[in-house]
């Protein structure tokens, strides 16, 4: 019978390339590693590792046997929770991903709300955004993330992960308080077909500025880049450019200098959700932050520019990017 210690070495060899990165990482010392992959080995009847100077690789057999090896341990993990749970023997965490707005606006509020019910539960949360939360959350790295989606931009579902829609936010114009468009009430986005634009780097949310503009019938001029939404900010109001900036990022601070307008329609809106794997075992203390999460909604919007509840029939019947206007 496969020992479960023997399949997590396997799997950290795997991700690492290394016996000695997998040693480091699991707290072992490597004659160990290499004496459980060499045991794995033989009980399998195949090689698992094409051992080279300064990498070790995976066979094809080894291959075959990650792609069971991973889930098998995951599963295990939720086991090992659950167990916990029933027995009511404390020392819980929940462990959360979420990206870095939500990070700043949603969680501090859902997190005391939380710890308001059950302080003995340790929250653990790392900041990443979808294409590494995503992952991780599949691997069993995290119970639950905040992700958001471009509906327009038309991705494909993930089938592995299940997502509850909390809010739709319709992205807001950024101009310096001196535009002559600064007093409009809403703006077409072709209306700035001419502007010099601030954008971030090469993404999801670029990707989705991109696609806006050329069906408004524009190429986006992006003289600046940044990640960054106080940066930006700063950068619009020092009359670099204008700029496409999510409700939610608002909310944490606005910066002097600048006028944030509404779109009129098609709107732009990006869609943030809960994300959790589908076959996770739904922990209760899971449950209870999903409901805190859902309100904290009020703490997390400017109050000119609330949020909005997601629509998908409306996502809908907006335009459907394809791969040749995103690139």
């Amino acid at each position: 019978m496969l020992e479960m210690v023997r399949l997590k070495v396997f799997c950290e060899v795997a991700s690492h390339g290394s016996f000695t990165r997998a040693a480091e990482v699991l707290g072992y010392a490597q004659p160990s590693v290499s004496h459980h992959i060499a045991q794995l080995e033989r009980e399998l009847g195949a090689q698992l590792f094409d051992r080279q100077p300064r990498r070790v690789q995976l066979t094809p057999a080894g291959q075959v046997f990650l792609d069971y090896a991973r889930p098998a341990l995951v599963r295990l993990a939720d086991a090992q929770r659950e167990v916990l749970e029933t027995v009511r023997s404390g020392g819980s965490k929940l462990r959360l991903a979420a990206f870095p707005t939500a990070a700043a606006t949603l969680m501090p509020a859902a997190a005391a709300t939380f710890r308001d019910r059950r302080g003995e539960v340790e929250l653990s949360l790392v900041e990443a955004d979808p294409p590494a939360a995503l992952p991780g959350l599949v691997a069993g790295d995290y119970d639950l993330a905040i992700v958001y989606d471009y509906p327009a931009l038309g991705a494909p579902a993930n089938p592995a992960v299940e997502l509850e829609p909390l809010f739709g936010d319709h992205m807001v114009l950024a101009l310096p308080a001196g535009h002559r468009l600064a007093v409009s009430g809403r703006l077409p986005l072709e209306a700035l077909s001419r502007e010099l634009w601030v954008a971030p780097h090469p993404c999801m949310c670029r990707d989705a500025l991109v696609f806006a503009c050329r069906n408004a019938g524009f190429a986006p001029e992006v003289v600046s880049e940044t990640n960054d939404y106080m940066a930006m900010q700063g950068l619009v109001a020092a009359g670099v450019g204008v700029a496409l900036m999510p409700r939610l990022a608002v909310a944490i601070a606005r910066r002097p200098g600048v006028a944030l307008i509404p779109l009129a329609e098609p709107v732009i809106e990006r869609v943030t959700f809960i994300a959790t794997r589908w076959d996770a075992y739904k922990s209760p203390v899971t449950e209870i932050f999903r409901a805190a999460l859902r309100a904290a909604l009020h703490a997390a919007e400017d109050a000119s520019l609330p949020l909005e509840p997601y629509d998908p029939e409306h996502a809908l019947a907006q335009p459907t990017a394809s791969a040749e206007l995103v690139r």
